[in-house]
């Protein structure tokens, strides 16, 4: 038998060996273990990401914010509550925030990817009292007041007057939930994209006190995410490197229709042509992010006029609405001197040539024709043909 002091020995080398084999393992994994943000952000991918902010689980704002890592520039998507779509969860066509619950908003994100074609990795979420409390934790936000704000009722004395202030996260909140007096839709949405603006500007402002051990603990109790603590630290360090100044805000456009919901009647956005403009204004959100300060350069604003030649009423302002989610500048829409035009025509006012190609591009025309006018205020003018289905160009 060995001696029970040798034995000892043995054991105690055995229970270092596998100390140090356990605790060298655990260094690398910890060293070579990366969250999911720092991945895509590696891999040079798009990181999208749906935030949410609501009451009692009605959502007062929603956007997907598209960021691309290498060049550093991101989008807004507003996502208003009112678009309407078939609910799988539900069995029924109804808003979209119908399926909105705050502690499991998976069934929400599944119906933004599905109307926006792309799928959102992340989610953050918050009541109005965590977006309160953020707000306070960024140190309130600069924001400029177009109109002055009452209560409902009108009762009170103007709680937000116009112009440029800092205010805190109640104020703030206050802000983008009440309504100016006359102020429509757009201006709503207006409203709701310079918001985030703000709110990203705080952030960027408040980088390095967003990562100190302290903050990020107070921090991860107030949002809630679909990230943990790593990648929740990894998306805000993110969105410091983004200029707010240069966000590229999009909006759903469509057509407002009155649905009977469960013997109640109900105003829903349905995006133009079944979502397909929707899904195309994304694909060309994401390839505008993705390119370099040399080649936005080169894609300078061109100045478009759409004409309608068919008896399609209302096509000319819809396909205005689709050129300008595509970055075109539409100085005007109207309808062609005859409504049986066969053919869909570019025509490039200005003979460079590029810039009637890029048009044509967004209808999938062919179809390019030079007819320079020397005091024309366009770029390009689109006349619209049978041949347009109100998406793309129809070849026979």
């Amino acid at each position: 038998m060995l001696p029970i002091q040798r034995v000892n020995t043995t054991v105690v080398l055995l229970v270092l060996v596998f100390v140090i084999v356990v605790g060298t393992g655990w260094i690398l994994y910890v060293q070579l273990h990366t969250d999911e943000v720092s991945t895509q952000v590696s891999a040079g991918e798009i990181v999208r990401t749906l935030v949410v902010a609501h009451e009692d689980n009605r959502p007062f704002l929603s956007l997907v914010l598209f960021y691309h890592p290498k060049t550093h520039r991101a989008a807004v998507l507003d996502i208003p509550g009112n678009i309407g779509m078939v609910l799988t969860p539900l069995g029924r066509i109804d808003r979209i925030d119908a399926v909105f619950d705050g502690k499991n908003p998976q069934a929400f994100v599944t119906a933004v990817e599905e109307a926006t074609g792309v799928s959102i990795a992340h989610w953050i979420v918050f009541d109005t009292a965590s977006l309160v409390d953020f707000i306070d934790l960024l140190g309130g936000l600069e924001l400029f007041i177009i109109n002055d704000y009452r209560d409902i009722d009108e009762s009170e004395p103007v709680l937000l007057p116009t112009g440029s202030a800092v205010l805190d996260g109640d104020k703030a909140v206050q802000y983008l939930r009440l309504s100016g007096q006359a102020e429509l839709e757009l201006e709503q949405i207006g409203k709701r994209q310079a918001f985030v603006q703000a709110l990203l500007r705080s952030i960027k402002n408040s980088g390095s006190f967003l990562q100190h051990p302290d903050v990020v603990k107070i921090r991860s109790k107030i949002v809630s995410s679909s990230l943990d603590e790593r990648a929740q630290t990894a998306l805000f360090t993110e969105f410091t490197r983004i200029d707010p100044e240069r966000i590229v805000r999009r909006r759903v456009q469509g057509t407002v229709r009155s649905i009977d919901v469960e013997g109640t009647s109900r105003q829903l956005l349905f995006p133009h042509f079944e979502g397909q403009w929707l899904r195309q204004a994304v694909r060309q959100v994401e390839e505008t992010l993705a390119k370099t300060e040399e080649e936005i350069g080169e894609d300078t604003a061109v100045t478009v006029e759409v004409l309608n030649g068919t008896a399609s009423s209302g096509l000319a302002r819809r396909t205005s609405e689709l050129y300008e989610d595509f970055g075109f500048d539409v100085l005007r829409f109207s309808n062609a001197e005859s409504n049986q035009i066969e053919h869909t025509l570019v025509i490039d006012r200005r003979g460079v040539g590029e810039t009637a190609e890029r048009a044509a591009r967004v209808i999938e025309a062919n179809r390019i024709v030079v007819d320079v006018l020397e005091n024309t205020d366009v770029d390009v003018t689109l006349i619209l043909g049978k041949d347009f289905d109100g998406t793309v160009v129809r070849s026979q």
